[in-house]
């Protein structure tokens, strides 16, 4: 979200300057990130080129890369994006490290059925590609450590046993959260979040019967 800059007066030293220009240059960036986001929502993933962005958001080519590497890094802006949301909810979330995971998973399912649009075009897009096992890591990154974070609270308040890594844990936590979305982009009208409370049960719990369970 773009700061409100206040207004210099005639005795602000030189130095407070460059943050106005910063302010410039953020506004800027998300001009050609809100149009990215339009545009990939009206159209095709790969039938939008930077140009088309470019035009939409008014600026030249140049300017483009300034701000983003390529269209995959604006995929990349969208899921951080996402992700500083998800935390800054979580942050509010008071309870166990398992409450605030089925809470994220919640959270999690919201983000992408707000955007759904422009995530089942780019989802599907990015499935088809050779790389798609290095995107899909450079796009779970964030969302990784967020999950990290909560399995190695868990381990700390021994909620969880300390045996494991808390970013394998995580990898594999969101592994299936983004295996989920891909099966609700084929079904969008099922309802996923029983999806996603039945895994983080057996993620949780295991498949194994405990002993002294038995039926």
């Amino acid at each position: 979200m773009t700061k409100l800059l206040k207004t210099a007066s005639k005795d602000t030293a030189p130095d407070t300057v460059p943050p106005r220009r910063a302010g410039k240059k953020e506004r800027t960036r998300q001009e050609i990130y809100r149009t990215a986001m339009r545009l990939f929502a009206e159209d095709d993933y790969d039938k939008v080129t930077i140009e088309d962005i470019c035009a939409g958001a008014g600026v030249a080519k140049a300017t483009f890369f300034l701000h983003f590497a390529g269209k995959a890094a604006l995929i990349t802006s969208f899921n951080e994006e996402i992700t500083q949301s998800m935390a800054e909810r979580l942050g509010e979330h008071d309870g166990t490290a398992e409450e605030q995971l089925v809470f994220l998973a919640s959270v999690f399912e919201e983000a992408w059925r707000d955007n759904a649009t422009v995530m089942r075009k780019m989802l599907s897009e990015f499935m088809d590609q050779p790389a798609k096992h290095l995107v899909a890591t450079d796009l779970n990154k964030s969302v990784i450590d967020l999950v990290a974070s909560i399995l190695r609270r868990g381990q700390e308040r021994g909620e969880f046993r300390p045996s494991f890594t808390p970013e394998v844990g995580a990898a594999a936590i969101v592994a299936t959260w983004s295996a989920i979305t891909a099966w609700w982009q084929e079904h969008p009208d099922t309802d996923t979040s029983a999806f996603n409370s039945e895994f983080l049960d057996i993620a949780l719990n295991g498949l194994k019967v405990k002993d002294g369970s038995r039926k």
